[in-house]
């Protein structure tokens, strides 16, 4: 046969053969060690979070610097460096807000070889530079 339930004994509440009330549930000590368990948890995630946001910022800055290094050098190689240097054409490139540029000419043991170097800089720290000889 089936047991009754009984109306007065709570949801959750059953009795052993010995009839000593046993419950189903958790401890306040082990929700508590669970919530410290959780927390140590999330505060690993979100610094980890926030050190890969970090390290994405940095390299899409880098990524942006060395396509602006490169155009620069491109366009010296096509309108030679005299040019570049005489046009003093920095108009070309003032679309870019994000970073300024030093371009660096030396000259080489080798007559009509000159080397150039593009040092792009974000708030007066260099972050990339690219050098070529023309």
């Amino acid at each position: 046969m089936g047991r009754l339930k009984s109306p007065d004994r709570p949801q959750g509440v059953h009795l052993k053969k010995n009839r000593s009330p046993v419950l189903n549930g958790f401890t306040l000590m082990e929700v508590l060690v669970a919530l410290a368990i959780l927390s140590i948890a999330l505060v690993a995630i979100v610094t980890a979070n926030a050190a890969l946001e970090n390290t994405v910022m940095t390299t899409e800055q880098k990524i942006s610097a060395s396509l602006f290094a490169h155009n620069i050098m491109a366009h010296i190689q096509a309108f030679g460096i005299d040019k570049y240097d005489q046009a003093g054409d920095d108009s070309i490139f003032a679309h870019n807000d994000d970073f300024e540029y030093d371009v660096q000419v030396d000259a080489t043991d080798i007559v009509n070889l000159r080397r150039v170097k593009v040092i792009i800089k974000n708030n007066g720290m260099p972050i990339y530079q690219e050098e070529g000889f023309f």
